[in-house]
């Protein structure tokens, strides 16, 4: 049975985490967005240029904090619908993991799926035509916004990799934002849903509207993200 207060409760603890980061971290002796501005100011590169104008402040300090916000939010859509996946298949948390070996540039690396169903655990919620493989294994992001080609290819081969198990490999990015090249790659080798798709088919297999219970909670969790930003 799906607890809706796990499920809010496993998307505020991913986001909240990113207030432990500190944007100010790697300048010594800086503690805010104006002592930040006050060190551009007498920088001997940048203090002719104008660039402690508050505009270049905010990307610049910013940047690897949205950074840091995506990959949270990456963990929380990962995390949510292997809950989502656990309570309708009555799976184990080792039950989500399949793991290959994949080449990421010179390094062979360990790579697990972000859920798994197995056959044995198929119902009348899986597709008709996805029923002859012996398993579904799922890569899940919030939005995929990784240029380098080599973690691209690493996907790539990835979804390979399952297929030479038997396994359909399902990727599930959740935003509408993602960059284009490497989708348009990837969706070559993945069955890759993108945006609202990837809602309607985790209602499709979960018979849970993940899409509705973040609008109904939008508030809750727009006070967490308002909380994050306030960091600069």
């Amino acid at each position: 049975m799906i607890d809706e207060t796990e499920l809010l409760n496993i998307a505020i603890n991913h986001i909240s985490k990113v207030r432990e980061f500190d944007p100010y971290k790697s300048y010594q002796g800086v503690n805010s967005r104006e002592e930040f501005q006050q060190l551009i100011s007498r920088d001997p590169a940048f203090s002719a240029l104008g660039l402690d104008d508050e505009r270049y402040i905010i990307a610049r300090v910013g940047g690897n904090l949205i950074t840091s916000l995506h990959r949270k939010l990456g963990d929380m859509y990962q995390a949510l619908f292997g809950y989502l996946l656990k309570q309708s298949f009555d799976l184990d948390e080792n039950d989500l993991y399949f793991s290959v070996d994949v080449q990421i540039g010179e390094r062979i690396q360990k790579r697990s799926t972000d859920g798994l169903i197995k056959k044995n655990k198929f119902n009348q919620r899986i597709p008709q035509d996805w029923m002859s493989y012996q398993g579904i294994g799922f890569e899940v992001r919030s939005c995929y916004q990784i240029g380098d080609s080599k973690r691209i290819q690493a996907d790539y081969d990835m979804s390979l990799a399952l297929k030479s198990y038997d396994i359909l490999p399902v990727m599930l990015v959740f935003c509408n934002t993602s960059l284009r090249s490497p989708l348009a790659r990837l969706s070559k080798s993945w069955h890759l849903y993108e945006g609202i798709s990837s809602f309607n088919l985790v209602e499709s297999i979960t018979g849970f509207n993940l899409y509705n219970f973040l609008q109904n909670n939008s508030t809750i969790l727009t006070q967490e993200i308002d909380n994050i930003l306030s960091i600069l």
